[in-house]
């Protein structure tokens, strides 16, 4: 009987845990946490956040002044968002805050040249983790680049996502391809 509670407790935590105990893409942020990122993103106001420790661990390729992206997980999207409005010395509301903590997605930002975008679905954005291919829920545009490049937001639900597994991001436009390796568990 104490094999069978043993064995079915490891299994919960292997099934359940990992995604949440693993440090990459925290489903569950504390409030201290919350608390942390916010003050990062203040800290290093605007475009800075990106030259910074954390956040620069969840760009890849030559992002953001070139092509390549960034991955958007909970705190990595609080302190850039957080340090956009420090700029105009603003702060996330706590409604920001609120739906950012409840949102079972994160966004996979990408920049791409502009040349053959007119729609969000020009652009693939395909996470590939061995032989799984994962397709974002929905794309959208980001921001436009003065470069003439594009930003694209690629929303992936958490849950699809092995964060301990290799991982490669294929960016399609077009003809053109661009693939990036990211360590998930580099990403706060």
């Amino acid at each position: 009987m104490r094999c069978i509670l043993w064995c079915f407790g490891i299994a919960c935590v292997a099934i359940l845990g990992i995604p949440i105990v693993s440090e990459a893409f925290e489903v569950r942020l504390t409030q201290e946490q919350i608390k942390e990122a916010n003050e990062y993103g203040a800290k290093y106001k605007g475009k800075d956040v990106f030259e910074s420790n954390i956040v620069k661990k969840a760009c890849f390729g030559e992002y953001p002044g070139g092509d390549g992206g960034l991955i958007m997980s909970k705190y990595i999207r609080i302190a850039v968002v957080s340090a956009m409005r420090a700029i105009k010395d603003k702060t996330l509301t706590p409604e920001e805050i609120k739906d950012i903590e409840e949102s079972t997605t994160f966004n996979v930002v990408v920049s791409v040249s502009n040349e053959n975008v007119k729609t969000p679905e020009d652009v693939q954005i395909i996470l590939k983790q061995g032989e799984n291919n994962i397709l974002p829920q929905k794309t959208e545009f980001g921001m436009k680049y003065k470069d003439n490049r594009q930003g694209v937001i690629g929303i992936f639900n958490y849950g699809r996502v092995n964060p301990d597994a290799n991982t490669t991001i294929v960016v399609k436009t077009g003809k053109d391809q661009k693939k990036y390796t990211i360590d998930f568990s580099d990403v706060k």
